[in-house]
């Protein structure tokens, strides 16, 4: 019996330990990785690890402009603590990969390994690796501490959509690339028939043409080679001008997809922060998706003035975060999320009767007076709202 107890409390002990670890984790994944926790202990840990790794860039060319060695050992130590970081900070990460919330369907092992293959996860690793192997066969290590540039990516949204343009548009870069291909070997096949007699030392093969094409095509023109006859001028000529169509392509594809997907995140992000205002939140998700569009998040510093009394009402505010006070002159009012303001001037075509000023740094949805038209004649009970919301408000006014 005695035995059964025990065997009982252990379980219970385990299960316990097992329920700990597992909140422990989920606390460290939300600080990593979590787009939206963390909270000012993700926003320090980000901050600390973007500076080491612009440490360890601006070392290689401090150490360059020193005397060679004067600082040997300090940078030694430096880099033995960098690694040691990067080498933590990658542990951590492949340990909370289990907590992703997209893919709960597959195993652990799945999800850890999905991480490691990962742009992000070789990049993580690329950040110590590459240094430890350096010491053990006695490498430089110095130009590797440049591979460590790449983790600015993961705390970059511009340049991790700019990977995922490289990504979506790889046919696209791909078809580009063939036609520079075709470019070349046309441009130095043509260089090499008509000059190959005058000048066999720079054209006499194909392959010493491919010089000539390639500093033509990309409209560099060292001037080292340049075609003599009037017909090997009018080809050069010819290869300029395809040059200059060949890097306007990738280009405007890169611009193109590159600004949608600007235009993709910021919709995400705008029906996120719309799905946080209780006046929404019983909206469907193509409202939602409407409603999305027509409104522009704004971020304000603390002490920030919104409105000034007596300016034109050109717009209403929604709050999704932070803490604002209203001054009504003799009362004050404080708004937090959830609430909204500025609906009495677009209500009645009236200035601003208020001061409302940002207590804490907060997030805010704004919607224009042509759209908060629009928004009401499509949903009228949503006017209502704001029509009962406002005549409360009007009570308390001086």
């Amino acid at each position: 019996m005695g035995a059964k107890v025990q065997a009982g409390g252990n379980r219970i002990e385990s299960q316990g330990f097992k329920a700990a670890r597992q909140h422990l984790r989920r606390d460290v994944y939300r600080i990593l990785e979590s787009p939206t926790g963390g909270g000012w202990v993700r926003r320090w840990i980000d901050a600390s690890l973007i500076l080491l790794i612009l440490v360890n860039a601006g070392l290689v060319l401090v150490e360059e402009a020193l005397s060679p060695g004067a600082y040997a050992a300090e940078l030694g130590w430096f880099e033995r603590a960098t690694i040691a970081i990067f080498a933590i900070e990658y542990c951590f990460r492949l340990w909370v990969a289990v907590e992703r919330d997209d893919r709960h369907d597959l195993p652990p092992w799945r999800l850890r390994v999905g991480y490691m293959v990962s742009p992000v996860g070789l990049i993580d690793l690329c950040a110590f690796v590459p240094a430890l192997l350096a010491g053990l066969f006695f490498l430089d290590p110095r130009y590797l501490h440049l591979v460590r540039l790449l983790k600015l990516t993961r705390y970059s949204p511009a340049l991790q959509s700019l990977a995922t343009v490289f990504y979506q548009e790889r046919r696209s870069f791909f078809g580009a690339l063939l036609i520079a291909v075709m470019a070349l070997f046309t441009s130095a096949s043509l260089i090499h028939l008509v000059e190959k007699d005058v000048q066999p030392e720079a054209f006499g093969t194909i392959t010493q043409s491919m010089w000539w094409a390639i500093v033509t095509l990309a409209t560099i023109g060292y001037g080292d080679v340049v075609p003599h006859t009037p017909l090997g001028k009018i080809v050069g000529g010819v290869s300029a001008l395809m040059g200059l169509c060949m890097v306007a392509l990738p280009s405007a594809i890169m611009a193109s997809s590159f600004m949608e997907q600007i235009k993709r995140r910021d919709f995400v992000v705008n029906s996120k922060l719309v799905l946080q205002v209780p006046l929404f939140s019983d909206l469907q998700i193509l409202h939602i998706v409407e409603i999305a569009s027509m409104l522009r998040p704004l971020a304000v510093p603390s002490l920030y003035r919104v409105v000034r009394r007596g300016d034109a009402a050109d717009c209403m505010y929604f709050v999704v975060s932070g803490e604002l006070q209203v001054d009504l002159g003799e009362r004050r009012v404080k708004l937090s999320n959830g609430d909204f303001f500025g609906e009495l001037g677009l209500l009645n075509k009236a200035p601003r009767s208020a001061n409302v000023v940002a207590v804490t740094d907060t997030q805010l949805l704004v919607l224009e007076a042509s759209d908060f038209d629009k928004l009401t004649r499509i949903y009228p009970e949503m006017r209502n709202t704001i029509e009962a919301h406002a005549a409360e408000r009007i009570k308390f006014q001086p």
